[in-house]
């Protein structure tokens, strides 16, 4: 005897049972869309990026992208379980079991969009970071409610104190092996990179390809092994076929920033982004000023702690340093030696870690939060600005109108020139001619979110102070 409906569910093609899970899909895609709010429309002009956006990036990386970066941190602490024990001791075992845990209810807390969490441990930034979720508004405190970039930046940080708070696993770095193989997988760039530019001259041409290398290797985070490899490589041999891709160009007001020498400020800070290749060619981009004259110093802005899984923190920078000056080739190895004897000498510099490129708030609200800090930047000839994450932070997360001017967009925070270089991941963007964002959507309306397209944008901030 057939189950009730037997006959109906087996219809001869299978379309009506097909059509009924659809049908049932959609019930609850809906019901589950009426209970977190999410709204099926593009994000406003004017309003923060948010998950609640159905037809946006930041639904996307919330509902799709960050739960699948916390899975694979559990299968890594499982499959990789003998060898954490290993180097942190038979200790960590149970501590072990205890972060994995935690991890599997951030991840519960995320996908079902539960309120932020205070912190309760002894995180040197935890007085502010509970104050900032005190100070968020009842209806923006969730995951999916709440603007994105406070979302992921909460997500991260939570993701670092389960860590930061044991007895023997406070060194762990989740993601130590992605980064250290940003690198190795590629070194044939990194050996073409270091022949090419060992005999550059000092003229604004060559300034401009290598600003263009550095942008460009902003796109590695985004590509696998082979992909990265065969991107990287093309780009060396042609940087300038690239050209019609870079949709703001700004490098001639950057070139003209730096030769200025009526200025008494002559150094040049850099906000880090990846680390890996990206990294290398900030460190080659640093090198090429400081041997031109065009600063006397780079000072290197890292995360306190590991962030956004590829950032950079001061383990890594100074891991790369001796990966470099210890490599069995002898090119790689003679430029990692000079980078290392640069910083002995103080021509690059890893500026005092601050907690602030580790908090949510956008980078107008530095003067305020983090003054030293701001003043430390005050000092500076440029500031330059790598990636998405930051370029987020300096424009607030908010959908500005793409031709809306890129200083207006800045809040207030000029403490002193500032450049913005950063392949376009996210759906934040201003300072575009009129009608580029158009015809842009008109060839691929994903263009947006692809890291196919840079920026390269200037802000003179010597108007700002009279310097």
């Amino acid at each position: 005897m057939e189950p009730e409906g037997g006959r109906e569910c087996n219809a001869t093609d299978g379309t009506s049972g097909n059509k009924h899970v659809q049908s049932l899909a959609q019930a609850f895609k809906a019901e589950s869309d009426a209970k977190y709010h999410i709204v099926d429309i593009q994000t406003p002009l004017n309003a923060f990026m948010s998950g609640q956006y159905k037809r946006s990036n930041a639904y996307y990386t919330i509902r799709n992208h960050l739960p699948v970066i916390l899975t694979r941190v559990l299968d890594s602490l499982t499959r990789d379980k003998n060898e954490v024990i290993a180097q942190f001791g038979e200790n960590a075992r149970e501590e072990l079991k205890i972060v994995i845990g935690l991890i599997s209810r951030l991840k519960y807390e995320l996908q079902t969009d539960k309120p932020f969490q205070h912190f309760t441990g002894d995180e040197a930034d935890r007085e502010m970071w509970n104050n900032f979720i005190d100070h968020l508004p009842d209806d923006a405190r969730t995951f999916y409610r709440s603007c994105w970039m406070h979302s992921e930046c909460y997500l991260y940080r939570k993701l670092y104190s389960f860590v930061e708070n044991s007895i023997f696993l406070k060194e762990f770095d989740y993601f130590r092996k992605a980064k250290e193989h940003a690198l190795t997988r590629c070194q044939d760039a990194i050996l073409a990179l270091s022949k090419y530019t060992r005999r550059t001259e000092n003229s604004m041409e060559m300034f401009s390809e290598l600003l263009k290398l550095d942008l460009w290797s902003n796109r590695n985070d985004l590509s696998d092994d082979e992909e990265a490899r065969v991107f990287n490589m093309k780009v060396l041999e042609d940087v300038m076929v690239t050209n019609e891709y870079i949709i703001v160009n700004n490098v001639a007001d950057v070139w003209n920033c730096l030769s200025n020498k009526k200025t008494d400020r002559q150094h040049v800070d850099f906000v880090l982004d990846n680390a890996g290749y990206e990294l290398f060619t900030d460190f080659i981009l640093a090198e090429y000023m400081i041997e031109n004259g065009l600063a006397n110093k780079v000072r290197f802005h890292v995360k306190a702690h590991p962030w956004f899984v590829n950032d950079i923190t001061a383990r890594d920078f100074h891991w790369t340093l001796k990966f470099l000056s210890d490599h069995h080739d002898y090119i790689i190895s003679l430029i990692g030696q000079k980078f290392v004897q640069f910083l002995k000498e103080g021509k690059f510099e890893l500026a005092t870690t601050s907690h602030f490129w580790t908090a949510p708030q956008a980078f107008h609200s530095m003067r305020n939060m983090e003054l030293e800090l701001y003043k430390t930047l005050q000092e500076s000839k440029l500031i330059i600005f790598k990636g998405d994450l930051n370029y987020r932070k300096l424009l607030s997360d908010v959908n500005w109108e793409p031709t809306h001017e890129f200083k207006t967009c800045l809040g207030g925070f000029i403490p002193s020139n500032l450049c913005a270089l950063r392949t376009v991941k996210s759906e934040v963007i201003c300072g575009l001619p009129g009608g580029v964002s158009e015809d842009l959507f008109k060839k691929d309306p994903q263009w947006m979110i692809t890291g196919n397209y840079g920026i390269i944008q200037f802000v003179d901030g010597s108007r700002e102070f009279g310097y």
